[in-house]
């Protein structure tokens, strides 16, 4: 790679950068090309030149986000650990370094076209509900036989949907304060492992 191409890459991930702190903190709707540009330290028109629109460099950020996501589930798979110290610490890492803000993404969608809407469908199976069916499927044998590994995902989800907050918000929330990630994830792995079989 010579240095112009360096220079570019470097841009690139400069613009991508600064847009995905603004968008998972603010929101697409609130964020504008100008202020990406003035925080990755651009011309607007540069922007532009690399991404196209706006919408198409808010897909770039989910699709990076999502491969990062991805690379963090199957992380948690590694090392030593059983099921419930490998949960905890997939649940600590997806709460503590979680670069996406799934609500907010949520939200930004619905206000997006049909196709962008796709594409961040398809970026969230590919970053975060394939990843963990894979992490609990490689636990299948010590899962309840009567929950398919789909709804294990989503139930966990949902679990960690109270955690799930932007990096710039300080404040705990009432379940926060109430029940720590530790003891919650304990009780879903209690709800959702198989009983030993009584002798």
């Amino acid at each position: 790679m010579n240095q112009r191409e360096k220079q570019k890459d470097a841009t690139i991930q400069h613009i991508l950068a600064a847009a995905q702190s603004l968008f998972m903190n603010r929101g697409y709707m609130a964020v504008t090309t100008r202020t990406i540009a003035e925080a990755a330290g651009v011309q607007q028109p540069l922007l532009y030149h690399y991404f196209g629109t706006k919408e198409k460099l808010y897909m770039a950020v989910v699709m990076h986000v999502s491969e990062t996501m991805a690379a963090i589930i199957a992380q948690a798979q590694e090392g030593a650990g059983d099921f419930t110290a490998k949960l905890k610490r997939l649940g600590h890492t997806l709460t503590d370094d979680n670069p996406m803000n799934l609500q907010l993404v949520m939200h930004d969608v619905s206000h997006l076209d049909a196709t962008i809407q796709q594409a961040v469908f398809e970026a969230w199976q590919k970053g975060f509900l394939i990843p963990l069916d894979n992490f609990f499927t490689a636990f299948q044998d010590q899962l309840h036989p009567n929950y398919p590994v789909r709804d294990i995902t989503l139930y966990f989800l949902m679990t960690l949907a109270a955690y799930l907050r932007p990096a710039m918000n300080e404040t705990p929330s009432f379940v926060q304060r109430q029940l720590s990630l530790d003891i919650t994830l304990g009780m879903f792995c209690t709800g959702v492992l198989r009983q030993p079989k009584k002798k």
